[in-house]
């Protein structure tokens, strides 16, 4: 039996096992697909599983996978608490779209707050606590960052590495009393595929599991209980050729636009930025004039806030054309300047002439000007993710892909904390589209619900974790997940399941961080949670 530690030490032992982790998950790309028939969508989170089933067996727990990659691990019941409820703990293998496999972190001791992370990769980024002020909780940590160049996969691998240093503390003192455990790692969270958690969430059911964790959570020791409600709007809009004649001078200007990227639950904090926007507010200041023409436009698949898009400038003479290109430039440059210090950015890709003859379509300005009568219809406030905090919903135009030669597909994030605000903000979206002469083909796909009012009975969730952080002179943040964690199948089983915080900064960016500081004191958390929930008869 190990010999006990101080609450210190033991919190430093649990900081360099969770790091050790944290970096051996990260190391493998377990990035999701949502165009993959598969299930899971991808091999890496398969890669994943197993290696979380061989790391974990290696502890002395059992561990069982399913052909779908849901990885279940089972911590039997300290003798003196057989009586205790069966609880589930849950972590997602895959990550969002863009992530990329990193060997190991960077790290940045005894961070002073002023000076901006070097992330090795991006140097237009400055993440300090003057451009963030939330970072203003981990000043004086140890940093541990990516390369600043995509998002490395903290959601939710740290999760995972929490749980991992759980399962280790476990198993290094089988002193301490907890009741059994299910640690449970699932696939394809990012992208909605609930099919494959049918058969787990019987099986969790079987095993008589009452409540569950999701350790998927944002701010440090913050425990949610409530989500969003969620659906996409998809709108296509199909272009018509330009009823102008074609002048004699024409260039090709291709740009790419650097948005600001963060998740739909920390957009207005961290100053989310769209290029869709951007682009279309930029349209809007040029009037919409057939003399420039964005004939492409197609958002960056690993970073949905950037966009590539090609112009078309038309005019009589050369020196009109330059006036064009200028005014381009400045129209663009107003709206990214303001949010430099973020990371938004232009770049030129090609400068040339252009040779063809033919005719163009307006698909492009199509798209501009949908974008600006969403922008500018009255209806369901705040309107962006933005704009949003709190309790708030928002509408978010994120994602643009050309269908073919004449079609742009244009999709929608709609989210909200009640169905009736979610119903409101579709109908939004259908009466914009309605503006359109002849109207534009929209359609409106229900995701996820809030897991709210399915976790109202359960207020021992929020207990349990509350006593498990004041043991170890922490308070908890009481926050609503502005996003989901895919929890429906369990729910309609009667499987309550809560989220937890697992501390860290930007979810799903180039920029995000945590600390080691908190990685040990989160897996302390967990300790401590399983003795709480372990005393429960």
């Amino acid at each position: 039996m190990a010999q006990a530690q101080s609450p210190n030490s033991a919190e430093a032992t649990y900081t360099e096992w969770g790091v050790a982790y944290l970096n051996a998950v990260l190391a493998i790309d377990s990035q999701s697909d949502e165009e993959s028939d598969t299930m899971p969508s991808t091999d890496g989170q398969k890669q994943l599983s197993s290696f979380l089933q061989e790391t974990l067996t290696q502890l002395g727990f059992e561990a069982e996978q399913d052909p779908y990659a849901n990885l279940i691990v089972t911590i039997p019941a300290h003798p003196d608490c057989a009586d205790a409820p069966t609880i589930a703990l849950m972590a997602h293998l895959d990550t969002s779209r863009g992530t990329q496999a990193i060997s190991e972190l960077n790290t940045l001791l005894a961070w002073d707050g002023t000076t901006p992370i070097p992330y090795p990769e991006n140097n237009r980024l400055s993440v300090n606590t003057n451009i963030y002020p939330e970072t203003q909780q981990f000043v004086g940590e140890d940093l541990l960052f990516g390369p600043g160049k995509f998002p490395v996969g903290l959601d939710n691998k740290l999760g995972m590495c929490e749980m991992m240093g759980l399962a280790k503390a476990l198993s290094e003192d089988p002193s301490l009393p907890h009741g059994e455990i299910l640690l449970v790692f699932r696939p394809d969270e990012e992208i909605g595929r609930m099919e494959v958690l049918e058969g787990l969430a019987d099986l969790l059911k079987s095993r008589g599991v009452s409540h569950g964790y999701t350790i998927d959570g944002l701010d440090p020791f913050e425990v949610n209980v409530e989500n969003f409600n969620a659906s996409r709007g998809r709108v296509i809009l199909q272009g018509q050729s330009l009823e102008t004649a074609v002048p004699p001078h024409r260039k090709k200007l291709k740009v790419r636009v650097f948005g600001v990227k963060s998740h739909g639950a920390t957009a207005k904090a961290e100053g989310y930025r769209n290029a869709l926007l951007l682009f279309a507010r930029a349209m809007h200041t040029l009037g919409h004039q057939a003399h420039i023409v964005p004939v492409d436009l197609q958002s960056d698949p690993t970073s949905e806030v950037n966009a590539d898009i090609t112009f078309v400038l038309q005019a009589q003479g050369e020196k009109e054309l330059a006036q064009l290109q200028e005014s381009l430039m400045e129209a663009l440059l107003l709206q990214i300047t303001p949010h430099k210090l973020r990371g938004a950015a232009l770049e030129i890709l090609e400068d040339s002439a252009y040779e063809g003859k033919e005719q163009l379509t307006d698909e492009g300005l199509r798209l501009a000007r949908h974008l600006h009568t969403f922008l500018t219809t009255p209806g369901v406030t705040p309107l962006l993710s933005e704009e949003s905090e709190g309790h708030q919903g928002y509408s978010n135009p994120y994602f643009v892909q050309r269908q073919d030669s004449q079609t742009f597909t244009l999709d929608y994030r709609l989210r909200a904390f009640t169905p009736e605000e979610l119903a409101q903000r579709g109908e939004h979206l259908k009466e914009v589209c309605a503006q359109e002469e002849a109207g534009l083909p929209v359609t409106v796909e229900h995701q996820y619900v809030n897991m709210g009012p399915a976790l109202v009975p359960y207020p021992e969730l929020v207990d349990w974790a509350e006593r498990a952080a004041l043991a170890i002179g922490q308070s908890i943040r009481r926050n609503p997940i502005r996003g989901g964690t895919g929890v429906d199948p369990f729910l309609d089983r009667n499987i309550p399941i809560a989220n937890l915080g697992t501390g860290y900064f930007a979810p799903e960016s180039e920029k995000e961080f945590t600390t080691r500081q908190t990685i040990g004191r989160h897996i302390r958390w967990l300790v401590q949670l399983a003795q709480v929930v372990g005393r429960v008869n």
